[in-house]
Order: C-alpha cells, then sequence, then structure tokens
C-alpha cells in the first residue's frame, strides 16, 4: 500500500494545497485529499491514512490559532463526540470495500448542499443543540472523511468568532483523530505502510497550513468557496466511480 516516491510527492503537494484551504476555512482537506487517494491505496485504507495525517494536518493549524482557543468548548464537544466516534469506526470496520466507497462518495458529495444550507440557517444553538451535534459529528467522523464542516457550522451556530472556531475546531480534530488512529490499529485497518503514508502528508501540509493563517490576515476566508466545491464534487464523483468500476 506504500505509495512509490513520484507518487507521495504529488499527493503531499497537494497536501499543501488542501492545507492552504482548510487553514482559512476550518475544512476541505479530508474531502480533497480523500478524493485523490482513493485511485491510490483504495477506499478502505483512506480513513486510516486520513486519521494519521489529520493528526499533523489540524495541529499546524491549531498552531497558528492556539491563543484563540474555547476551552470549555471544547471539553463539551470531546464529551458528546467521542462515544459516538467508537460506534461511527466500528460500523466502518464492517462495510465492505463497495459500500463503504458509496457512503464516502456520497457523504463527500453532500458536503456542498449540507454547508449552503447550514450557511443560510444563521441562528445560534444552545449548549443542549451543540451536544446533540457533536454527537452527530461523532458518528460521522468515524465513518467518513470531510465532515469538518459539520464541526465548523456548529461552532459558529455557537456564537464562536471566527479565530475560536478555527482553535476549537482544530483541537477537536486532533484529539478525534488520535482515538480514529488507535480504533483503526485495534481493528486491523492501520499497518505501518499507512502510517508512513499518513506522516507524510500531514508533514507536508505544514506550509500549507502558515500560508493559510497569512491570507487569512489579509483577504478573508471565501474567495476560494466555488472552486472548492467544484473540486469537492469532482472527487465525490471519482470515489462513487472507483467505489463501483
Amino acid at each position: 500500500m506504500l505509495l512509490d516516491a513520484p507518487t507521495l510527492t504529488a499527493v503531499a503537494l497537494l497536501a499543501v494545497g488542501a492545507a492552504v484551504i482548510s487553514g482559512m476555512s476550518g475544512f476541505g482537506t479530508g474531502v480533497i485529499l480523500a478524493a485523490a487517494l482513493v485511485p491510490l491505496i483504495g477506499v478502505k485504507a483512506v480513513i486510516p491514512v486520513m486519521a494519521v495525517a489529520g493528526v499533523i494536518i489540524n495541529a499546524g493549524r491549531f498552531w497558528f490559532y492556539r491563543e484563540h482557543l474555547d476551552r470549555r468548548t471544547l471539553a463539551l464537544v470531546l464529551a458528546a463526540s467521542l462515544p459516538f466516534l467508537v460506534l461511527g469506526t466500528w460500523i466502518y470496520s464492517i462495510l465492505d470495500a463497495r459500500a463503504l466507497g458509496t457512503v464516502l462518495g456520497l457523504a463527500v458529495i453532500a458536503f456542498v448542499p449540507l454547508r449552503r444550507i447550514l450557511q443560510a440557517r444563521k441562528v445560534v444553538i444552545g449548549r443542549a443543540g451543540l451536544t446533540i451535534g457533536s454527537g452527530v459529528f461523532g458518528l460521522a467522523t468515524g465513518i467518513a472523511t470531510g465532515t469538518g464542516v459539520i464541526m465548523v457550522s456548529l461552532l459558529l451556530g455557537a456564537g464562536l468568532a471566527t479565530p475560536a472556531v478555527l482553535a476549537t475546531d482544530a483541537m477537536v480534530s486532533i484529539v478525534l483523530d488520535i482515538a480514529k488512529a488507535v480504533l483503526f490499529q485495534r481493528f486491523d485497518l492501520l499497518d505501518m505502510d499507512a502510517f508512513l503514508t499518513g506522516i507524510v502528508i500531514g508533514a507536508a501540509s505544514i506550509p500549507g497550513s502558515a500560508i493559510a493563517a497569512w491570507l487569512v490576515g489579509r483577504i478573508g476566508a471565501r474567495l476560494h468557496i466555488y472552486f472548492m466545491e467544484g473540486l469537492i464534487l469532482v472527487g465525490g464523483a471519482s470515489m462513487l466511480w472507483h467505489s463501483w468500476k
């Protein structure tokens, strides 16, 4: 499953660009990289690889916004999401490759209308709503990648300012990705090749996080949205095609 050097280099360069997008918006890295990795390593290996890469990707993003972390919200979200993450990861482990590819492809495509719907409903949710939403997020994160749009939307709906959203979402993702990596190893879905591939992709993303932090202070986070949505739709369709080919 370990990629050859030229392919791994190409994926690493893509990780830099994906980290720029994620660093500016709080989501997007998982969907873009998953769509690129499915044809190379197979659908079953994608989420374990992204769990390892996600720890480093989100650690880089967190570093640039660490002063804005909302610790109370972080504790609530983790308490609600971690139990459902275990359930979602178990469901992932028993799905066959075709069913898994269909679930991931549809989840990625659904990302675009879901983001628009959540963005349009500009309502402030209370602690109860954040707790329920975090449980849904934990379940979805165990099964699919690219679910960051759910958490970002929940944190915005809870009234957090943009820097606090980016910092808190990054730390939530770090903890959940570590938990996923441990669970995948226990379910024999994370071998050494997948671990090393994830490390390389994650390390390559760090310059992208730095570029994103520089851009956020100058041009804002919305200029890339249409490009990202188009890329996500193509990526989701590609995942469906490869799972049924």
